[in-house]
């Protein structure tokens, strides 16, 4: 007997060593050392460096720091351990992809709970380790990550209750509240978790555990929202945007109840039938500017059967999994921001297990019906996991790429401004927060108005210096800011010019401003 439970713990401890090995490698190869490009990845670093230097959750491009609820604290948080001792973006890149390995092997551990064989529970981790889409924001300072372990946590967690137990008197229960709370903390979008999670315990019949969970969810969000209220900044800016035509031209205005509930439709239609399939299956291209085609459709339909049958070798989990899926869609469909797949990446390793689990009952059910002899192999379906490579290298290169000509133009405007300008000056841009992380100055944006004296009026309330004029492809630029600067240039004085694509500094002519348009 001790001999047969050493085998096990031997091949256990092998496969872990092999989804290490498989993140080692397939983490380094698609590594990208250089800031993201976004600007969000800006911001969390830039609220982690507030908390590491003492000056609470706050931004700091202003001057003076501001208290800010841009992001929730979740992630920014665990960032903050790490800025505390260097400013490098390497290691905040290397705990993301230790929150990826993370995950897989808690799934790992529990795919093994379902009598599955552990070479079963290998492979439908490994997959996960593979994903283009999570690879890809594994290796920036995004919360994706750490918002999927948490996420994979909590799962653990309520696997890890014990039934025969009075649940209060159950440590794994109030471990999956917090663990739960943690991700609404770290993305809002973690409410789609605690929403799946009351619906798992209503569908498994334990009311009392619904009821409890629920009250102590609610009771671990209110220290930030006392926080908001102290502070003045109000609650989650998604909110705010959920009605709006268009977050990206707020001329436009808000919705009717009508068109909420067609864009819902329509986005979510776009998460099934092009997001998913794009996301989970290496071979699919989708176009997210035409309408979906009905062999998107049916392509759909076949992927998300398959899904559903491994959802359904999850016992009761099951519940779990299909109400995150559904929760996490009912969310991401709300907001009015193009999404494509990207809100989906915290869910991909739910979908690939998921998929793994259908294709491995579909074959063993297959190879029983024809009489074959021999239970179907889990390794078979390793051939699914060559099909990412493709894509891996792929990612590889981009990742390898220098900066386009106009970002890197915007990075040479920021770094002379480091060089020749005071750090509290003021410079206005369409990417304050990635200018902050070469200039180190003062940052702001202009108001996103088609009207020249209200933008104008913007940037001398905002105390504004120095303005930058760039081509880094947002609309906003040539909409907004490029007809105030031509239309006023005894405003806006050249002083740096990059050519190629052309990029420029003005000095923005403060008192004559307020002469022009606050008489």
């Amino acid at each position: 007997m001790k001999e047969n439970t050493l085998v096990k713990d031997s091949r256990v401890l092998l496969y872990t060593a092999g989804l290490a090995i498989i993140f080692a490698l397939s983490f380094s190869y698609i590594f990208n050392s250089k800031i993201d490009l976004n600007g969000d990845n800006c911001e969390y670093f830039i609220l982690a460096t507030s908390l590491a230097g003492g000056d609470g959750y706050s931004d700091i491009t202003h001057e003076p720091p501001v208290a800010s609820n841009l992001f929730p604290p979740g992630y920014p948080v665990l960032m903050s351990f790490i800025r505390f001792f260097t400013d490098s973006v390497f290691p905040q890149k290397i705990l993301n992809g230790i929150f990826l390995l993370a995950s897989a092997l808690i799934f790992f551990f529990f795919i093994r709970k379902f009598k599955l064989p552990d070479s079963m529970a290998f492979v439908a981790s490994a997959v996960i380790l593979l994903n283009y889409q999570v690879l890809h924001f594994a290796t920036m300072m995004m919360s994706e990550m750490s918002f999927m372990f948490f996420t994979v946590l909590s799962v653990w967690f309520l696997s890890k209750m014990d039934d025969d137990k009075p649940f209060w008197k159950d440590k794994y229960f109030y471990f999956a509240i917090l663990s739960v709370a943690y991700c609404y903390h770290v993305r809002t979008q973690g409410i789609a978790l605690a929403a799946a999670v009351v619906g798992f315990f209503l569908f498994t019949k334990r009311w009392k555990q619904m009821i409890a969970f629920a009250g102590g969810f609610a009771v671990c969000l209110l220290p930030w929202m006392i926080r908001n209220n102290l502070s003045g900044v109000g609650q989650s800016r998604y909110l705010s945007m959920i009605a709006m035509s268009n977050p990206w031209r707020p001329e436009e205005g808000t919705l009717s109840f009508g068109e909420l509930i067609s864009r819902f439709l329509e986005t979510f239609t776009m998460l099934v039938t092009k997001a998913v399939p794009n996301s989970i299956l290496p071979y699919f291209s989708a176009d997210y500017n035409v309408s979906t085609t009905g062999m998107e459709w049916l392509t759909a339909i076949i992927l998300f059967s398959v899904i559903g049958i491994g959802m359904w070798r999850l016992g009761k989990f099951k519940y779990l999994f299909l109400f995150y899926v559904l929760a996490t869609f009912g969310v991401i469909s709300l907001f009015s921001t193009p999404s494509e797949n990207r809100y989906i990446t915290p869910l991909l390793p739910f979908l690939e297990v998921s998929l793994m689990l259908g294709l491995y009952a579909i074959l063993q059910f297959a190879v029983e019906k024809m009489n074959i002899g021999k239970q179907f192999s889990p390794w078979l379906l390793c051939v699914v996991v060559f099909f990412s490579f493709p894509k891996l290298e792929v990612l590889h290169a981009q990742n390898n790429m220098p900066f386009p000509p106009n970002y890197r133009n915007f990075f040479i405007v920021a770094e002379e401004t480091k060089k020749q300008l005071p750090r509290n000056t003021v410079i206005c841009s369409r990417k304050p927060a990635l200018f902050y992380m070469f200039s180190k100055t003062a940052v702001t944006t202009y108001a996103w108005t088609e009207d020249n004296e209200e933008l104008i009026k913007g940037l001398i309330n905002n105390n504004v210096d120095f303005v930058v004029l760039e081509q880094l492809g947002y609309s906003s630029t040539p909409r907004y800011l490029y007809p105030a600067i031509s239309n006023n240039p005894d405003l806006f004085i050249p002083v740096m010019h990059v050519p190629d694509p052309d990029t420029y500094l003005f000095k923005f002519e403060r008192e004559k401003a307020v002469e022009k348009y606050n008489k």
